[in-house]
């Protein structure tokens, strides 16, 4: 059983019933750090006490609200790391990052689950609902107690002090320079555990408007998840960060650059940015046409949708760069419902066509994002016979066209 450093078993969580990803398409490889990107860094610990964690969850350490419905341990899992604190057994450290633009302010980059735990058992609110302590190893007389009951309890009330006054040891990165070396510290924190996503991280690193809409919106989209053939919002937030690019490319494909990392982090500071001068319908226009061209997707190819074509038969793993090549595309203005569902057998067939037949549409889809070629050309041969199936002259074109010339 895969343990992550959040103490996170890989099947807590898992939804089975969701496909597994074809590609991991955001490495930090892209990122390309030297040595000397490295020299300021500086990592020093400090152990802060229940109560002072307490005190500056939510402020000084910023975990927003939001993030609760994606909610990743069970209750069990809860109460036994709150047993380990209350009896002062081994638990892991939690590892954060100083804030260079909010003096006094930490992003989490390990150990956001054990804060939200802390928070919902001792200091509980509407956003960070209380639990009940269960399965218990030890201290089974605490069995079924909220933090309240324990303080109300004279057997239980010494447990309820004990557990404020525990120390939490935390390791804090300081003068990190650029969000690329942050990203190479919280990939090296999950190596050889449960694979986590960027965009949780991004969360942390944009914590605005927009990201928050990208976060509820996804969560609560039916669509996405079905994209994936997930029952519910995924707690590695790939359904958000399906989203985001989605947004990303509809808004900035011409500004791509080889970089996905830095092209969604790009994304979430213009999304900012946006949402300040045309306000959230703007936003919640694009998640309308993301859903549309889900749906869309599934009236072409049902159960076979986004996925890859090859020897014959669907690879039946999810494919995020069929995802992003069909939200894009098929979201488009000049393309309608009518359309799709009078020309689905030939889209289909075209689809098909290209990954048995065209050997740079069959790499576009499997090599990396580092390459813009690769990208420009996915998009442009697609849109080219969505064009020529529906007769119509995609909007999209030109930004792509405007990618492709980059290279140049």
């Amino acid at each position: 059983m895969t343990q992550s450093t959040d103490g996170r078993d890989a099947t807590d969580a898992e939804d089975d019933e969701a496909l597994p990803d074809e590609l991991v398409d955001e490495a930090n490889e892209d990122d390309k750090l030297r040595p000397e990107d490295l020299q300021g860094l500086v990592l020093y610990s400090l152990d802060w006490s229940v109560q002072s964690i307490l005190e500056r969850i939510g402020d000084t350490f910023d975990v927003n609200p939001s993030f609760q419905r994606r909610d990743a341990w069970s209750p069990s899992r809860k109460s036994s790391y709150i047993e380990s604190v209350i009896l002062g057994l081994p638990i892991p450290q939690i590892v954060l990052a100083e804030d260079p633009e909010r003096k006094g302010r930490f992003i989490v980059l390990d150990g956001k689950q054990r804060l939200v735990t802390l928070k919902q058992f001792a200091s509980p609110n509407e956003h960070f609902p209380s639990f009940k302590l269960r399965g218990l190893q030890f201290a089974d007389g605490l069995e079924g107690m909220t933090f309240a009951d324990m303080t109300s309890s004279l057997m239980a009330r010494d447990y309820a002090e004990n557990f404020l006054a525990q120390p939490i040891r935390t390791v804090v990165v300081r003068n990190w320079g650029q969000a690329a070396v942050l990203y190479e510290v919280f990939i090296r924190l999950n190596q050889n555990s449960l694979p986590l996503s960027p965009q949780e991280l991004r969360q942390a690193l944009f914590p605005t408007p927009f990201t928050f809409w990208i976060n509820k919106k996804s969560a609560e989209s039916v669509l996405i998840h079905q994209a994936r053939r997930a029952k519910r919002e995924d707690f590695r937030m790939r359904d958000a960060e399906m989203l985001l690019r989605f947004v990303a490319w509809k808004e900035g494909i011409a500004t791509y650059r080889g970089n996905l990392r830095q092209f969604l982090d790009d994304a979430c500071v213009r999304g900012d940015d946006n949402w300040k001068r045309r306000g959230p319908e703007h936003y919640e226009i694009l998640g309308a046409l993301c859903e549309q061209a889900i749906a869309r997707t599934f009236m072409v190819f049902g159960d076979d949708a986004f996925l890859r074509f090859e020897k014959g038969s669907y690879n039946r793993r999810f494919n995020i760069a069929v995802f992003d090549l069909m939200s894009v595309v098929l979201s488009d203005d000049a393309v309608t419902d009518e359309l799709i569902q009078t020309h689905a057998r030939e889209i289909r067939g075209a689809y098909e066509d290209l990954c048995s037949n065209d050997e740079e549409f069959q790499s576009s889809i499997t090599a990396t994002t580092k390459s813009i070629d690769s990208v420009s050309g996915r998009f442009l041969t697609f849109a080219g016979r969505i064009e020529e199936i529906l007769g119509v002259n995609l909007q999209l074109r030109a930004g792509v066209e405007q990618l492709a010339n980059a290279r140049s």
